[in-house]
């Protein structure tokens, strides 16, 4: 309201505190009592005092409010301040942050177990992929394949991101539709993995053109929503030192009634992307995926993933 802070200040006379506050006045303009109750301001009961003290406001005041109407507000305000003031449990944070402690400290098996609790109590296994606290972890070899594990088990999201903001390469967004290849429909909750290299070109660092692929250290799983649709955060990958094979990002997809595939999709920007690439893509099932900036500003493509029919 116009000139409310001035008029609050004024009725309160310099007294600070908080906001919503409340003053119920008499016909001469002047404070009956205000929310300003024992503990301090309670314009917005929620716990046990604050209420008391706003029913000790009605009290005061009510001329024409019924009995039956009183007991209603405060059944109301008692009900909905214990849910208020519930006590929340937020699954697996507990375990999560052990977890974190004892990469901290090079304890690595026990940190794996621990997100292996953290999951199976509810935390979104997607976050280890990018908690910059955690990247000791990943980009461990031996521990790695144990996350892989426990991310494909209990991952439930369509839309995950690859790197952490510590990773090198500039950043692109990849949105896709797995579907059936024979129909075409929408192939809902399938299990998609994504790996690629990183801006050097490698899947692990160190490794030959290409080696490493078995264990990548950019990878990620998330299951397809109802439309059968995913999005993925991630790097441009970088085309291997030494070889002109294009760049490209490499997915495996596990769909009830279908076998498992394994393809690969490529950029149309791409230099490396010749003509016979081009032309031979879609009968090896390897879409091209053409990148356009986003809304903010992000460079973004679709791409359709198609699973054969289980063969009958």
């Amino acid at each position: 309201m116009t000139g409310g802070a001035e008029l609050a200040t004024e009725l309160r006379k310099g007294k600070r505190g908080g906001i919503p506050w409340i003053a119920i006045l008499d016909g001469a303009g002047k404070p009956r009592i205000t929310s300003d109750g024992p503990k301090g301001n309670c314009g917005c009961p929620a716990q046990p005092h604050e209420i008391d003290h706003f029913m000790a406001m009605v009290d005061a005041t009510r001329q024409h409010m019924s009995s039956n109407d009183r007991k209603v507000i405060e059944r109301e305000l008692r009900t909905y301040g214990a849910y208020l003031t519930r006590p929340r449990k937020s699954p697996g944070v507990a375990a999560y942050r052990q977890a974190v402690s004892n990469v901290k400290h090079g304890r690595f098996n026990a940190a794996v177990k621990e997100i292996g609790a953290a999951f199976s109590d509810g935390y979104a296994p997607e976050t280890i992929l990018t908690d910059p606290s955690l990247r000791p972890l990943r980009e461990d070899p031996d521990r790695r394949t144990e996350l892989f594990k426990l991310v494909r088990e209990h991952v439930s999201t369509h839309r995950i991101r690859l790197v952490d903001r510590q990773e090198r390469g500039r950043r692109i967004r990849l949105r896709g539709q797995v579907v059936d290849m024979d129909t075409s429909k929408p192939l809902p909750g399938a299990l998609v993995q994504l790996f690629h290299t990183d801006a050097s070109g490698e899947y692990r660092p160190g490794m030959d053109a290409g080696g490493g692929a078995g264990n990548p250290r950019l990878w990620g799983y998330l299951r397809t929503n109802a439309e059968g649709r995913f999005e993925l955060d991630t790097i441009m990958p970088e085309r291997y030192p030494n070889s002109s094979i294009p760049r490209h990002v490499h997915y495996h997809v596990w769909a009830d009634g279908h076998p498992e595939l394994a393809s690969e999709c490529f950029f149309d920007s791409d230099p490396n992307l010749d003509d016979r690439t081009r032309k031979s893509a879609p009968e090896r099932n390897f879409p091209i995926v053409t990148l356009k900036r986003d809304d903010d500003g992000r460079m973004a493509g679709s791409l359709t993933v198609r699973v054969p029919a289980k063969k009958k």
